[in-house]
């Protein structure tokens, strides 16, 4: 099964639509529903306004990405590193 934030708005290729469904899509964005980018202190503050809401983010003081999977119970309080820089230049394994 698959969790997945979808706009709100479906505006295909050749439409013209009016202002309000672009609105209700950039808003739905601004909400943090898209990829969202911050420290992870603040990126952990924006996911507790909504808890059961996944998204993907960039934390920029570790410069990693990481995913916040929407059940507080998994990983460091729903959050699970992605990627980022390495913290060592010394070669593992």
């Amino acid at each position: 099964m698959s969790v997945q934030a979808t706009l709100p708005n479906t505006i295909a290729n050749g439409d013209t639509p009016d202002a309000t469904p672009l609105m209700a899509n950039f808003n739905f964005l601004a909400a943090g529903k898209g990829i969202a980018c911050g420290t992870y202190a603040d990126l952990k503050t924006a996911a507790q306004s909504a808890p059961t809401v996944p998204f993907i983010a960039f934390a920029t003081d570790l410069a990693a990405f990481v995913g916040y999977c929407g059940d507080t119970t998994k990983g460091d309080a729903g959050f699970v590193i992605l990627g980022g820089a390495a913290g060592t230049t010394t070669e593992v394994g």
